[in-house]
C-alpha cells in the first residue's frame, strides 16, 4: 500500500514539475477500451463487465500509455465500489454533432459505468481533489491520489469529465476529449 501510495504522489510530482513526459500519437481509442476490457475479463472475474461500442474507429491524438492509465483508474475505482456479480460498462464513441450540416464538431469520449454505490453531489464536486475520500468510501482501500491522476492525465489531453452519480444507482463518469472527430 505504501508502494503504490509512493508510485502516485512521484507521479503527480512530477506532473506539477512538468517532468512527465508524454508522446503523443495517432490512437484508436476502441482499441484502448478494448484492450481495457480484456484486462478487466481476466483481472476480475467478480464482476460482469461488458463493451459499448457506439462507434467504430473512434481516433484520437493522445499518448496511448496515458490514457490506458486513465482508464484503468476509473474501472478499479467502479470495482471497488461495485457488489460482485453486478454490471460495470466500459464505452467508446462520439459525442455532438453526427452530420455536416450543424457545424458542431463529433468530440471522442471513453467512459466508466458501474451500478455501485454512487456518490452524493457534494462528493462529486470534491472527487478529483488530492487524498478527498467521501465519508462513506473510506472503509474501501485506496489512497485518495487515483482520480487525481486520471484528471491531470484527461487535462493534459485537452478533456474534460461528464460525472453523473446517484446514490445506490452508480456512477458514470465520461471523458470527453476536445478533439474534434478527424474522420468526419
Amino acid at each position: 500500500h505504501m508502494n503504490h501510495l509512493v508510485e502516485q504522489l512521484l507521479f503527480l510530482a512530477r506532473g506539477d514539475a512538468g517532468r512527465n513526459t508524454m508522446t503523443f500519437e495517432d490512437v484508436s481509442l476502441n482499441d484502448i477500451i478494448n484492450e481495457i476490457y480484456e484486462e478487466s475479463l481476466m483481472i476480475d472475474e467478480k464482476h460482469i463487465y461488458r463493451l459499448a461500442v457506439k462507434d467504430e474507429n473512434v481516433r484520437l491524438s493522445a499518448d496511448p500509455s496515458m490514457i490506458k492509465q486513465a482508464m484503468r483508474i476509473l474501472v478499479d475505482n467502479a470495482a471497488k465500489y461495485t457488489n460482485e456479480e453486478d454490471e460495470i460498462i466500459l464505452s467508446v464513441g462520439y459525442m455532438g454533432g453526427t452530420d455536416d450540416t450543424d457545424g458542431s464538431a463529433r468530440k471522442p469520449y471513453i467512459q466508466v459505468q458501474d451500478s455501485g454505490m454512487g456518490m452524493a453531489e457534494v462528493d462529486v464536486k470534491h472527487m478529483f481533489e488530492r487524498f478527498y475520500r467521501a465519508d462513506d468510501t473510506r472503509k474501501v482501500q485506496g489512497t485518495g491520489l487515483g482520480l487525481s491522476i486520471a484528471k491531470w492525465i484527461v487535462d493534459r489531453h485537452n478533456g474534460h469529465f461528464e460525472i453523473l452519480s446517484r446514490k445506490d444507482l452508480g456512477t458514470r463518469i465520461k471523458i470527453v476529449f476536445d478533439q474534434a472527430d478527424q474522420n468526419k
